[in-house]
């Protein structure tokens, strides 16, 4: 349990990603149910973009954007961080490309050295695009829950 705790210490930085993210939700009126539900989902929806949706499930955060391919939804990309640190985990790109931060083999857990360097690299490119893209001012959430 002790390694868990050094391995998700508080981020000492905020990071372009979680501002945004947060932005978003703040736009919208959302970050308050957000950080204190442990069960929260939002997806937004903007012409011409792929649908984003932000889930949050206890200490998991899950930021995508899906598309429709052959009547099925697909992420891409699909970023896993731990909550409250926003500490990248995991991330699904296109084709089913799933990279971890931590490894399991053999019954030892294995931390990807660069994993953290280089998710974190693509995810202020992603923040950007989210800011650029306009999704605070004109995304809208989507309402259907069957949908």
């Amino acid at each position: 349990m002790q390694a868990t705790s050094v391995l998700f210490m508080e981020n000492p930085m905020t990071t372009l990603f979680q501002t945004n993210i947060e932005q978003l939700l703040k736009a919208h009126n959302l970050l308050e149910k957000f950080q204190s539900e442990s069960q929260f989902h939002v997806r937004f929806d903007m012409p011409h973009y792929d649908r984003l949706v932000i889930e949050r499930l206890g200490n998991l955060i899950s930021v995508a954007h899906y598309f429709e391919q052959n009547g099925d939804l697909v992420a891409d990309p699909d970023v896993e961080l731990h909550y409250p640190t926003w500490t990248p985990t995991a991330i699904t790109q296109i084709f089913g490309y799933r990279r971890k931060k931590f490894i399991e083999r053999d019954g030892k857990t294995f931390v990807d050295t660069r994993f953290h360097k280089e998710v974190s690299s693509f995810l202020t490119l992603w923040a950007r695009n989210i800011q650029a893209q306009g999704w605070a001012e004109k995304g809208k959430v989507h309402d259907d829950p069957h949908d």
